[in-house]
């Protein structure tokens, strides 16, 4: 059984497209990760697969249960970790999860075993009975995980689950994310973070304006640029130079930020050398050649950056 099931999936607010007939499937313990850039569709795809909000049209089941018919059942399944944490910063850590576990109506015991098991996990058993108005980021962020995972769901939803940490914060979210996946959780995994996909993800689904553009696993997104080279030039460029790069014969896409210029082009001979004419008044600091990322697969695809 599939632990998603999506078909042509829509969804518009006052005749926007927010999500165009998406089509996918999430197999059982694997972590299936939504890439795309903020605003693509990915928190209304969650909030429609959770239960938060009425399609337009299409069809999705969860675990074999319909979202729309089936919401009580759906909800026993599964945990929620939006963007935005909705922890009591009054209380402590605790007492966060005591509340929570009485919202799921679960045992004493059981929430008391569940907090001791994922406290441990998350690394947070010795800052359990101080106040969250005390906590890093990073902390608040795991804490909000151990209340996703309290009630033992089999799929776990993880919207932009990193936005706003720093390296090392996010760093940890990723590790206690795979030892989740890890005793058998399922992850459905949203990120607009290139490097969070190709690292945690079994298979990736790349969306834009609503649509999915492409599904596979990292390693087949990427190999499908083998007949392109990704050239990195550091060099100060100007929006005429950018311009006549695009017009080069072979040249794919262009895109520049922080002083440095990023060409995706045909594997050919001479096409390098007719680069380095159009930058020969540039002051080339230096030029080097760069394995393919889910970035540069997404500018392949859309001629944007993840992030414009």
């Amino acid at each position: 059984m599939k632990a998603i099931s999506v078909s042509k999936l829509k969804k518009t607010f006052n005749g926007v497209v927010a999500v165009d007939g998406i089509s996918f499937d999430v197999e059982e313990g694997e972590i299936f990760g939504f890439l795309g850039p903020n605003g693509a569709g990915k928190t209304t795809t969650v909030r429609i697969l959770t239960c938060q909000l009425k399609a337009t049209g299409g069809k999705a089941s969860i675990f074999g249960y319909d979202i729309n018919k089936d919401c009580n059942e759906i909800r026993r399944l599964i945990g929620i970790l939006p963007q935005e944490t909705s922890l009591n910063e009054l209380l402590t850590a605790q007492q966060n999860i005591l509340f929570y576990g009485i919202l799921y109506d679960l045992p004493k015991k059981v929430i008391k075993r569940r907090s001791e098991e994922l406290l441990s996990i998350m690394g947070l058993e010795h800052r359990k009975n101080d106040l969250v108005k005390n906590f890093s980021g990073g902390m608040k962020q795991r804490l909000s995980l151990v209340l996703a995972m309290l009630h033992e769901p089999k799929l776990l939803f993880l919207d932009e689950p990193t936005t706003g940490l720093d390296p090392q914060a996010r760093r940890h979210i990723w590790k206690f994310i795979k030892e989740i996946n890890s005793q058998g959780t399922t992850i459905f995994l949203t990120t607009h973070y290139m490097e969070e996909a190709d690292t945690l993800c079994n298979r990736v689904a790349i969306i834009d304006s609503g649509k999915i553009i492409t599904i596979g696993s990292p390693a087949e997104l990427k190999s499908r640029m083998e007949k392109e080279k990704i050239l990195e030039v550091e060099v100060d460029c100007d929006e005429n130079t950018i311009n006549d790069l695009k017009n080069v014969p072979g040249v794919k896409q262009v895109s520049y930020a922080n002083g440095l210029l990023k060409i995706i082009v045909e594997d050919r001979k001479g096409l390098l050398l007719d680069i380095v004419k159009n930058l020969s008044d540039k002051n080339i600091k230096s030029i080097s050649t760069a394995e393919p990322t889910l970035e540069d697969v997404f500018i392949s695809l859309t001629g944007k950056r993840l992030r414009d």
